[in-house]
């Protein structure tokens, strides 16, 4: 499971997934309740939301369990299934329960690390700014080294997205500085987001080229990925001349 979350992280989801499988079939784990939950995030990562449902709807000991390690695993896999069929507010409903044990469990752990630009995005999406400042509240509460890399990463993508939702001036630079701190902190498919974030705000300048070289570049993290979600949301954010053309 440890190996499994590494390669998540670093973008090679085949191995991920492969090692997942490995270990539920070939080594006799498959009644093990957490790897059932790791092999439920690949598959909503990847957009197949029936066989996320279907492996999620075998745990049992782990959904009754008062414990919140126990409690944040199942709520990750529930946002991650939300955010993948579209309905952001479940997501973010999911994602603030994992969040609200950040007291038990370590800000910087795996489940808060998924968990936070879950809940960021789906704010967005949902446009609700009261919920996106109190999320970034959360991260300001805590000393930069107390969090991990990746959620400063996407604290300053989420912090972007505000500024140009407010129509803030300095949206452009902010943009360009979250995603050269997602390349270097934070993972490929997040990057990926990331960039599509940028194409939307460059889009809407104009800048059609710039935003088709962001498209392009998430699309290639999508397709290596296995990731429908992102192409699906990189088809719906093309640049206007490229629409224009394909009509």
């Amino acid at each position: 499971m440890n190996l499994a979350q590494a390669l998540l992280m670093t973008g090679d989801w085949d191995a991920a997934e492969a090692e997942l499988v490995q270990a539920a079939d070939g080594d006799g784990l498959a009644d093990l309740e957490y790897l059932a939950c790791c092999r439920t995030w690949v598959a909503a990562l990847r957009g197949d939301t029936p066989a996320a449902q279907a492996i999620l709807a075998g745990v049992s000991d782990l959904r009754a369990s008062e414990d919140p390690q126990d409690q944040a695993t199942i709520a990750v896999a529930e946002a991650l299934i939300g955010a993948a069929r579209h309905q952001p507010a479940a997501a973010l409903r999911c994602a603030r329960a994992v969040l609200d044990r950040a007291g038990a469990l370590a800000i910087s752990g795996e489940y808060l690390r998924w968990a936070w630009p879950l809940a960021a995005r789906a704010a967005h999406d949902l446009a609700d700014t009261n919920a996106t400042a109190g999320l970034l509240a959360l991260l300001d509460g805590y000393r930069p080294g107390q969090l991990a890399p990746m959620q400063r990463a996407e604290r300053d993508l989420a912090a972007a997205r505000f500024t140009a939702a407010d129509d803030g001036a300095d949206a452009g630079a902010a943009f360009t500085a979250a995603v050269a701190g997602l390349r270097e902190r934070s993972t490929p498919y997040h990057l990926a987001h990331g960039l599509l974030d940028r194409a939307e705000y460059l889009g809407q300048l104009g800048d059609d080229e710039a935003a088709g070289a962001a498209i392009g570049e998430a699309r290639g993290i999508a397709q290596r990925l296995g990731c429908q979600p992102l192409l699906d949301r990189a088809d719906t954010i093309q640049p206007a001349s490229a629409r224009a053309a394909a009509s």
